[in-house]
Order: structure tokens, then sequence, then C-alpha cells
């Protein structure tokens, strides 16, 4: 039996090979070396490949683990007391337009998506992700392809955070709509 502090030693070890790996990605871009991020991470090229034995498997647990922080973060937006269609919509909308750091990260200039590349593994955890989010956006009460053109509309607002096209005066002003857009009796917010 496994010690729980050997455990838990071995997942900080894995988080922080993660997390270290998310930056390299975001910093240098995909063309960041295993050996460049292992020694990053404090750990050896063997101890890396213990966690993760290939760079495919590696990418694809930063994927995901990009995918959850993200989700973590729209749940964290998601205002109980809103008894109405578009809760999650409107928890979207709020995560992505409000510069918080997993929406930066994941759809910023260094775009963490386009740093994994393509790759059998990540397309299956990035597949399974966006089923996820198909089917809770699905049980939120508004029309399917209204919802799709609010979710693909707080991305681009994620992805210009910080940059010179767009200032803070034009993200409250494009939040505020979209956020109206969320709403139930928004023209063809319904479901049909």
């Amino acid at each position: 039996m496994t010690p729980p502090t050997q455990t838990r030693d071995k997942e900080r070890t894995r988080l922080r090979i993660l997390e270290t790996a998310e930056r390299l990605l975001a910093e240098v871009g995909g063309g960041v070396s295993l050996g460049e991020i292992a020694q990053a991470a404090g750990v050896s090229k063997s101890g890396l490949a213990h966690h993760f034995p290939s760079r495919e498997q590696l990418l694809a647990a930063v994927a995901g683990h990009g995918a959850e922080a993200l989700r973590r973060e729209v749940m964290a937006h998601v205002d109980l007391s809103e008894n109405r269609a578009g809760k999650l919509a409107r928890a979207y909308v709020r995560a992505l337009t409000s510069g918080g750091v997993d929406a930066r990260r994941l759809f910023g200039p260094s775009f963490l998506w386009a740093a994994v590349g393509r790759f059998p593994a990540v397309d299956e955890v990035c597949e399974r992700d966006a089923n996820e989010w198909s089917r809770a956006f699905a049980g939120d009460g508004l029309d399917p392809t209204h919802i799709l053109l609010i979710r693909l509309a707080a991305e681009g607002v994620a992805g210009s955070l910080g940059s010179p096209y767009l200032s803070e005066e034009q993200r409250l002003a494009v939040r505020d709509r979209l956020l109206a857009m969320c709403e139930p009796d928004w023209p063809g917010a319904s479901s049909p």
C-alpha cells in the first residue's frame, strides 16, 4: 500500500509538471522540449517520463488540465440566484470576459490550445470537453445556435483581453451586450 504522503507528493509533482508545461507552451510555443519542461519543473527527464511516458500524453494532460481549469472558472461564475434559462451561458460570458487567468491563458494571444498542437490524444481530450460543454449548454434552456454564437463571441473577447484591439470600455460594453443576449426574452434566444 502506498503511504498517503507519497501519493500526495506524486500528485504535487505531476501538477507541477503540468503547470510548468502550460507556462512554457505559452511562453515558448509548441517547440518547447521535454528536457526544458523537466528542468523548469525541477524533475529529471526520467521523472517527467514516469508521469508522462510520451510527449503526446503530456500534451493531452495539459489540454485536459486547461479544460478543467476553464470549467471550474465558469462554474465559479454561476449565479445560483438566477432562476431562469441561460444561467450557464451568463456564467460563461462572465468568466471569459472578466479577464480571469484561465480564460486569458486558454484563449489569449499565446493560445494554449494552439501551442499544444494536434495529436490524437489531444484531439480526444478536446472532443470530450466539447461534448461535455454541448451537453451542459443543451440543458441551459436557450436555443443551441444562439448559445454557440454567444460562446464564440465570449471566446473572442477572452482572446483580445489585454491587446490593443479591445479597450476596457469596449470589453465592458460587449460583456453587457452578451449578458443581455443570454436572457430568455432576447429575440431568438428561446429554444424553438
